[in-house]
């Protein structure tokens, strides 16, 4: 079972009232790949008690704690809602566009993606990850993550419908290839353009 553990310094670190945004923005990051109706009950029972017992320290402050476990719970909602779902379908992945990787929780345990992803990379997989966290999920045909950095860069390509993967990497000019087994994936016009300026 999955425990959550917010510190309770978090809750000290406040000292000025208008800091209380802040504090709810740091704490729901703690919490941001917490997925499904379960586990966000248990982050609102870590919140209740963490703030019960915060607020003898933080009423000094000028801060009720009781309001930002408030604003808190409202922003872990907010996180949970965007999240991808448990026994979701590689399809469900296209009605979450526009938002990263780690938002949806595209890499955790709950994505369909995440058993054949592991079994795709390997060793890389770990890597891959931390590359492609931050990326937004986009669609071109297949749903796909990119990161670019100075002519070197990450993707993967996504067939919903196919239940295929691609991971491509290009470093010092060289093209690194992952792929599903069978017919090769449509490439985005924007990862095209990378491999034909970047690839020697």
């Amino acid at each position: 079972m999955l425990k959550l553990v917010i510190p309770a310094a978090l809750l000290l670190s406040l000292s000025a009232c208008d800091q209380g945004a802040q504090l709810a923005q740091q704490a729901a990051s703690s919490v941001a790949a917490v997925v499904g109706q379960e586990v966000k009950n248990q982050a609102n029972a870590v919140i209740d008690e963490t703030v019960g017992q915060a607020n003898e320290a933080l009423a000094p402050l000028g801060i009720d704690a009781s309001k930002v476990g408030s604003a808190l719970k409202d922003k872990t909602s907010a996180l949970v809602a965007q999240a991808i779902k448990p026994n979701a379908n590689w399809q469900a992945l296209s009605g979450l566009t526009g938002k990263t990787a780690a938002e949806i929780g595209l890499f955790t345990a709950v994505s369909p993606i995440e058993a054949d992803l592991n079994t795709l990379l390997g060793t890389d997989a770990a890597a891959v990850k931390a590359a492609l966290g931050g990326a937004i999920l986009k669609q071109e045909r297949v749903m796909y993550l990119l990161n670019e950095q100075k002519g070197n860069a990450t993707w993967l390509l996504i067939d919903g419908d196919n239940r295929k993967l691609e991971v491509g990497q290009i470093e010092n000019g060289k093209l690194k290839n992952f792929a599903s087994q069978g017919e090769a994936l449509h490439r985005p016009s924007d990862i095209q353009a990378l491999i034909t300026k970047n690839v020697k």
